[in-house]
């Protein structure tokens, strides 16, 4: 039986990648008044996008980048380029799983919250193969 990369293992994943290629959190849940700079995950879309020869899924989603207020968006821009570099770099999947599609949507919004805070929020698209196509 095969088995699909679940979206855990997924935020998992991308959360460690995060953490690793920048100097910002990567969170799971955004509490109240929590301090940053920050980043969290949003899965937006998980379907399936089967080749003539594997299993594939699609993983659509979005990376929320808070920067702490400031009078300047230098810092801001800094945090949007690590994340966009450090997910230039192979993620790190679970054993029996393939990522072999790894693109950006780009720059999805960038504002201000109320809070002061810089807000942005990065696309990426995720192909993750978990087994081969075979004729009997």
């Amino acid at each position: 039986m095969l088995q699909k990369l679940s979206l855990l293992d997924m935020h998992v994943a991308l959360k460690n990648r995060i953490e690793t290629g920048t100097d910002l959190r990567c969170i799971d849940k955004v509490k109240v008044n929590e301090p940053s700079p920050f980043a969290y995950l949003n899965f937006v879309e998980n379907v399936e996008e089967n080749t003539k020869t594997m299993y594939v899924d699609k993983f659509v989603v979005h990376v929320n980048i808070l920067s702490a207020a400031s009078s300047s968006s230098i810092q801001h821009y800094a945090n949007i380029k690590a994340v966009q570099e450090a997910l230039t770099e192979y993620v790190q999947l679970p054993p029996g799983f393939e990522l072999f599609g790894q693109t950006t949507s780009g720059l999805i919004s960038n504002f201000t919250e109320e809070t002061g805070e810089d807000h942005a929020v990065l696309g990426f698209v995720f192909k993750v193969s978990y087994g081969f196509k075979i004729k009997i």
